[in-house]
């Protein structure tokens, strides 16, 4: 499908106000647009439309001047201003004039310059005082102390200067910075007379900086920072002049267009050097959007009455291509990526009526504007452009406009040649996995053969990469020549890598470190490398013995070929000296990537200082863009020190995001994610390091990878002395600072080793896990292949109870599995008031507390549970499986779980094993059978309830008191049978009143209640309880093969066993020719579902249905939406979550599909979310235990399942009737302290012995005394 984007971003104005005026009159204000013609000092720039000319070297008056946009923005500021009031003063109207010609290197019509005397009356110039000057040239470049002495003498109570900014050409930097006279510290300067500072200037510039950050918020134009840049002239230029006027006040600053008495400020809107900025400044509508910015500011400041129109700004895009062109440098990852759709027509609607249209130019910028809109919720827009896919109407949204207030808008059209690539590249890939894999909490491996490189590899291994199968080491001798290997672990080779293309180290250049310092792969499986040099800012930095510094990033097209130079660089990374590319990281691919380097910042004082860092882009192969960075540093501290933290840095792509997300590693420090900044010279966010109590910081070795999801970091593991043990792995998906160790087994070395270089990577094929050692010249691997893996259940207690044996209370329970965590939960009268950490194991625990030491206030009766985290589940397992009871072709078995624990039997498993149907030899061998948690079975006659024989009994369901509702489908033997599963020796009860029938119903007194039967469900959500039957046989208003449902809970709480009148409500079904049916009930209404095989899943006998309570079809597993997932039903079993949010089906390939269902009303929205294929044969019935772990019982006997989660932590409470109390009435323990002073700082010890702190809770002992802390 084609896709196109559509975001909107609406921007609130601020509300404040400073006085009471409804308009501006009374108001003078003085509007400068800065500069004034378009020559050489008005800031021509080249755009894509219009180049400079060979003739000028600047574009013609078409193109950008930033006098020209200046301009516009005053004009139409000027034209609001006037509108609202105000009196409006302009330092000038026009622009011009224009051509200029370049003589002798220079503009002689421009300015002034010394000359002859000779006027030239064919071009109206006149001589002045020996200058030649355009007659016309202070019209509109009028000196700065003229336009100050206007300002002064015309009693001016707003300034404005407008300006647009400028940094190196081609840079990224861009945002609005507002300048006032005086000093940052505006407060101390000498504001009588204005001298040093007007009062209310730096407001009035925070107001307009506010206005114009709001464009650059919602992305239109791109900033590099989003604070508030206000600043006193003062101190950003590092001096001041003044000027003396006719009053005899002089005022002090140092912008020449600011010395003068009027309040107010100097506008830099934003940077024409960063090229797209400027492309959009083309556009006349966009730059009075800027006019309307200083306007909401001025208006805000008078608190004057806001505009009651709204605007729309916003642009339209190419969706996929990207901006190629050496006048368009763009921000990464940003809105000026993509291609401006040129021509493109934007349609503005109201309600669905076409109320404007813009034609957007075609000056490549994609800019559209409305103005003076009616407030409205109900506008949107359409887009069309030559070329491009017509935006679809899902995008069309509506959205509000607000008066004064503009929204923004950002459209994104598909070009009609555009072709999805045929391979993506990740910088770290999700393995081919399951979908529902998910992170275990262990990997069990085994130890693989050593092997020893030492004869191999020369000099010490710096850095170690994992590409695939291949282990990639550079290697430096002590001279510094490099060496790089390419290990094969699956054919144990090691190769060399060619380093002849390399450029070797100047040996006359003290600055040339090393000729190749750092290698590192791009996603497309390019290696990239550096050379470690000294940069310098410029020529005048260069020192004796060192010479101009280059940076040579090198590429491997090939890795059996030779290396080439992919670019180079010299900058120092914004610093007068820097030694250079020491450790390099690359994000992207080789044509679209970003580049980082480290750089050494060297004072030419005091030496070495603190590390930098430069950011290059490479866009289609070419190196667009370059982003110096500051210090790195956190705050007020540096986040790497060369002295604090070591000298050996390394630099590691992240794999946690998509942002510029790295990780710094050296030699003293543990890794370290950072974010670089969006613009130029600002710090990196720190994201968070390691603990140094996870990993030891000598060896800056680690490696990252994706595994299930989860981004994972291999490590060596060290002793406390820095020596190898083994390999270790963390899962860093939520931070490096909140980094879990994953346990693996067999990882750790036979003995610690002393090493130079120590490094740890990995690589995952399907769910196998490789991992590899490298420890000096030495490299281990570690594997789980061909190793089994733990099944993980979802662990749960049973057994429950508490005995009181002197002052102590004993806690007893099972558990199914080992806990990784568990704990007692104290309550009272539904609130926890405590927990006790315990240690649990699989099968029986016993707890003993003192009754002294539970939670709570003393005497307090308690409720208890417990609480258990059997660390995560990440595949499909078999728990346990159970097949003594299929005995023949005939043999089925049906299921229903115990699921409260007010119930003794909590937990067990009740099987219907139906060994034949009533005319079969097997039929008298059909009963239930009880089994605990671990499939151990209790009984094993077979519980018949006292009948001779079962008919063809089914699907059960069991209600909140443990009776369970078996239905039997043969017309001899029909309807539901109850069994009490306190007492299963007691006779099995019939739930419907009346008198069997022929055909299986049943008439009780002309009523009918039921019939046969191939299932039922109960459903209870705690205030109502539904018993619903899948009714075979038509009687009265039972339909054939619809579904039947009684409301069986009542008023009281209890729960009816026998029902005497018809249904409460009955439903006709359609698609039922299987007449197998298999009920599951919701809130909504109910699912059933019938036995398919696999691709006979069809409108007659659907695999699954689902029904309001309305008795409306609301999903067909035979309609469009599902045939193609839903082929069939193996044998009908399913289940719902208790929440009604996931089905997992059982479908006709012994598949389990596992949907997410949102509900639209009482519809079920299925989404599928995986598939797991379990291999089990006809599935009939599947129940949740109370963990949630699946039951599945069917013709291959009982299996309990258990699914992938990240969180398996689950809670069962005691029955309420075991109860404990603190202290118990008062404590048996003797000589408590009562005057004795404790002192908690002090040594103190538990009734066992053990040292304890000041948060324990219970009874202390401290020199011979007892004390109780509470």
């Amino acid at each position: 499908m084609i896709m196109k984007r559509f975001m909107l971003f609406v921007v609130t104005l601020l509300m404040a106000t400073t006085m009471s005026a409804k308009d501006l009159t009374g108001i003078r204000i003085y509007v400068n647009p800065g500069h004034g013609s378009f020559g050489p000092n008005d800031r021509p720039m080249a755009t894509i439309p219009f180049p400079n000319l060979k003739t000028t070297e600047m574009p013609d008056t078409c193109g950008f001047y930033e006098s020209n946009t200046n301009l516009w923005k005053c004009l139409y500021l000027g034209e609001k201003l006037e509108a609202a009031g105000a009196t409006v003063l302009y330092s000038r109207t026009q622009n011009g004039p224009w051509p200029y010609e370049m003589k002798d290197g220079d503009y002689p019509d421009y300015k002034y310059n010394k000359g002859g005397t000779i006027a030239d009356p064919t071009l109206g110039w006149q001589p002045s005082d020996g200058y030649y000057a355009h007659p016309d040239f202070e019209k509109y470049n009028r000196n700065l102390s003229e336009i100050c002495r206007e300002v002064e003498e015309n009693n001016i109570d707003y300034f404005i200067s407008v300006h647009s900014n400028a940094n190196t050409e081609g840079s990224t930097a861009n945002f609005p910075l507002m300048l006032y006279r005086g000093p940052d510290n505006y407060a101390s300067a000498n504001s009588v007379d204005g001298a040093e500072y007007v009062e209310g200037s730096y407001e009035k510039a925070k107001l307009a900086n506010e206005e114009k950050l709001k464009i650059m918020k919602a992305g239109i134009d791109v900033p590099s920072s989003t604070n508030l840049n206000i600043r006193g002239d003062w101190n950003f230029y590092g001096s001041h002049g003044s000027l003396s006027h006719n009053n005899g006040k002089t005022y002090y600053g140092y912008l020449g267009v600011l010395r003068h008495g009027a309040s107010g400020f100097l506008s830099e809107g934003y940077f024409h050097t960063y090229q797209p900025a400027r492309h959009r400044a083309l556009n006349q509508d966009y730059c009075h959007m800027e006019g309307l910015d200083y306007y909401r500011a001025i208006i805000n400041y008078y608190g004057a009455d806001k505009e009651t129109k709204g605007y729309i700004v916003g642009t339209v895009k190419d969706q996929y291509n990207k901006m190629s062109n050496k006048l368009y440098t763009y921000t990464p990852k940003s809105n000026d990526q993509w291609v401006p759709c040129n021509g493109a027509e934007v349609i503005l609607k109201k309600g669905g009526v076409e109320v404007a249209r813009y034609n957007v130019d075609t000056l490549y910028n994609g800019i559209f504007v409305f103005e003076g809109l009616e407030p409205g919720d109900d506008y949107s827009l359409d887009a069309s452009c030559d070329g491009f896919f017509p935006l679809d109407d899902q995008y069309k949204v509506p959205f509000s406009v607000k008066a004064n207030e503009t929204t923004y808008s950002m459209i994104y059209l598909t070009d009609t040649t555009w072709t999805p690539p045929t391979i993506v590249y990740e910088d770290y890939p999700n393995p081919d996995q399951p979908a529902y894999l998910g992170l275990p909490s262990v990997f069990e491996m085994t130890e693989q053969p050593v092997r020893d490189f030492a004869e191999v590899i020369k000099g010490t291994v710096k850095r170690t990469l994992q590409s695939g199968d291949s282990t990639i080491l550079l290697s430096h001798e002590e001279d510094g020549t490099p060496h790089i290997y390419l290990i094969k672990s699956s054919l144990n080779t090691i190769d060399t890598i060619s380093t002849d293309s390399i450029i070797p180290v100047d040996t006359t250049n003290l600055g040339d470190y090393l000729a190749l310092s750092d290698i590192a792969l791009t996603c497309d499986g390019k290696l990239v490398g550096v050379n470690y040099v000294r940069c310098q800012y410029g020529d005048d930095q260069v020192d004796a013995g060192y010479k101009r510094g280059t940076k040579y990033f090198y590429i491997w097209d090939k890795l059996a070929g030779d290396a080439r130079i992919w670019f180079t660089a010299q900058d120092g990374a914004n610093s007068y000296r820097s030694d250079v590319g020491y450790t390099l990281a690359v994000k992207g691919e080789s044509k679209d990537c970003q580049v980082l380097v480290s750089a050494r910042h060297y004072n030419a004082t005091s030496g070495g200082g603190t590390f930098r860092y430069s950011c290059y882009t490479v866009t289609d192969g070419v190196p667009s863009y370059i982003f110096y960075g500051n210090a790195i540093t956190l705050g007020e501290d540096p986040l790497l020190d060369g002295t604090r933290d070591g000298e050996n840095v390394q630099f590691t792509l992240s794999p946690r995001g998509e942002k510029k997300d790295f990780i710094l590693d050296a030699d003293k420090v543990t890794p370290h994610e950072f974010r670089l900044p969006d613009g130029q010279n600002q710090n990196p966010t720190s994201l968070g390091q390691v603990s140094a109590d996870l990993m030891h910081v000598k060896f800056n070795g680690a490696t990252y990878f994706k595994y299930a999801g989860h981004s994972l970091m291999a490590a060596p593991a060290t002793d406390t002395l820095g020596r190898v043990t083994g390999v270790q792995v963390l899962d860093i998906t939520e931070g490096l600072d909140k980094a879990v160790i994953v346990k693996t087994t067999n990882t750790t070395l036979a003995e610690a080793v002393e090493a130079t270089y120590a490094s740890a990577s990995a690589k995952v094929k399907g769910t196998d896990l490789y991992l590899y050692l490298l420890v000096d010249n030495k490299m281990y691997s570690f594997t789980t292949v061909s190793v089994a893996q733990p099944v993980v259940p979802s662990i749960v207690a049973y057994n429950l109870n508490v005995v009181k044996e002197a002052d102590n209370y004993v806690f007893t329970f099972d558990a199914n599995a080992d806990a990784v965590a568990a704990e007692l939960v104290f309550s009272a009268e539904g609130e926890e008031v405590g927990t006790l950490p315990v240690e649990v194991v699989k099968g029986a625990n016993t707890i003993t507390i003192a009754a002294i030491e539970l939670p709570g206030e003393m005497d307090q009766e308690l409720t208890w549970a417990v609480k258990l985290d059997g660390g995560a589940i990440a595949n499909f397992g078999i728990v346990a499986s159970e097949g003594s009871l299929i005995e023949s072709s005939t043999s089925r078995l049906f299921n229903a779980v115990s699921t409260n624990p007010e119930l003794d039997n909590f937990g067990k498993i009740y099987i219907m094993h139906r060994a034949g149907s009533s005319t079969s030899a097997n039929a008298p061998k059909s009963g239930i059978y009880e089994y605990d948690h671990n499939l151990v079975k209790q009984n094993t006659e077979a519980y018949k309830g006292g009948e001779e024989k079962f008919g063809n009994p089914t699907r059960m369901s069991m209600d909140r008191e443990g009776y369970l509702y078996i239905a039997d489908w043969a017309d001899g033997h029909s309807g539901i049978f109850v069994a009490n599963t306190a007492d299963m020796s007691q006779p099995f009860t019939q739930f419907f009143a009346g008198t069997r029938g022929s055909n299986g119903e049943f008439n009780n007194g002309g009523v009918y209640t039921g019939s046969s039967t191939p299932g039922c469900y109960v459903y209870d959500n705690g205030e109502e309880v539904k018993l619903f039957v899948y009714n075979e046989d038509a009687a009265g208003t039972l339909p054939k093969n619809g579904m039947a449902v009684y409301n069986i809970g009542q008023e009281d709480g209890t729960i009816l066993h026998k029902w005497e009148t018809a249904p409460s409500a009955v439903y006709t079904l359609t698609g039922q020719a299987n007449t197998e049916g298999n009920p599951w009930g919701t809130s909504h209404g109910f699912f059933v579902s019938q036995v398919r095989e696999d691709g006979q899943n069809n409108s007659g006998a659907t695999s699954l249905k689902f029904y309001s309570n309305d008795g409306t079809e609301q999903m067909s597993a035979a309609s469009d939406e599902y045939k193609e997932i839903i082929t069939g039903s193996n044998a009908g079993g399913y289940v719902v979550s208790p929440d009604e949010s996931v089905l997992i089906f059982n479908d006709g390939a012994k598949n389990f599909l596992v949907f997410d269902i949102a509900w639209e009303g009482d519809k079920p929205v299925l989404t599928l979310r995986y598939t797991i294929n379990h291999g089990i044969t006809k599935i009939r019935q599947m129940n949740w235990d109370y963990a949630g772990n699946i039951v599945c019982s069917g013709d291959a006997g009982i299996h309990i399942v258990s699914l992938p989660k990240d969180e398996n932590i689950t809670l069962v409470p005691a029955k309420k009737a075991l109860t404990v109390v603190v202290g118990n009435g008062g404590s048996s323990v003797e000589n408590i302290a009562t005057e004795v002073i404790l002192d908690v700082n002090a040594p103190m010890y538990d009734i066992l012995g053990r040292p304890v702190d000041n948060t324990y809770r219970g009874i202390v002992i401290q020199n011979g005394n007892k004390y109780l802390l509470k």
